[in-house]
């Protein structure tokens, strides 16, 4: 069992990726959700939390999105040179192995918090069991109020892989089967 990590700082991702061609010049009102619950939530670090000077916003968008983004941010009142922006990363899975590249080599790692829509708490969960399950992350979900067409179609793009925990996860449960189907044969002929 590994040890838990202290944190050091904090860092908030927020997920404005989005498939929305016609917003290159806005941001879609679903990712402007996003925005305002990562600046409510960085309002709430920066006032309740011991380690609030060393906060960070990761935000991982398009150029032309996550440009307005920032914008967003900064007329909200968050410092530019706190914003980082990271075009790299096109669904919730790709995110966090970018963000492990960086923070695996911390011997104290920020605590995390991930922005999405709520629609990303499963895709989320997924990620999070299978690469890093030892760190301080936590979930902060904005409503999505647009048609269940366009959020299905969204989500099938950001479907994760099934990491190795899943496939512990099976092989635990299939031998698991095995072992008291042996104890307790199902035998049909009595």
């Amino acid at each position: 069992m590994s040890q838990p990590h202290f944190t050091d700082g904090n860092l908030i991702i927020l997920f404005g990726v989005h498939t929305e061609s016609e917003a290159a010049e806005t941001v879609p009102n679903h990712v402007e959700e996003r925005i305002r619950v990562c600046v409510d939530l960085y309002r709430i670090v920066k006032t309740s939390k011991p380690d609030r000077d060393n906060t960070l916003i990761l935000v991982v968008a398009d150029t032309n999105t996550g440009q307005n983004i920032k914008k967003t941010l900064i007329k909200d009142g968050i410092d530019e040179g706190l914003i980082l922006f990271t075009d790299s990363p096109m669904t919730v899975e790709q995110t966090f192995d970018y963000v492990f590249k960086f923070i695996k080599k911390r011997a104290n790692p920020p605590y995390i918090y991930f922005v999405g829509s709520v629609w990303h708490k499963d895709i989320y969960d997924s990620a999070i069991f299978s690469k890093m399950n030892d760190y301080q992350i936590r979930f902060e979900g904005a409503p999505d109020h647009r048609p269940v067409n366009d959020v299905a179609r969204e989500k099938a793009l950001n479907t994760p892989t099934r990491g190795i925990g899943y496939y512990k996860g099976k092989l635990k449960n299939k031998t698991v089967d095995m072992v008291l189907s042996y104890i307790f044969p199902d035998d049909k002929k009595r």
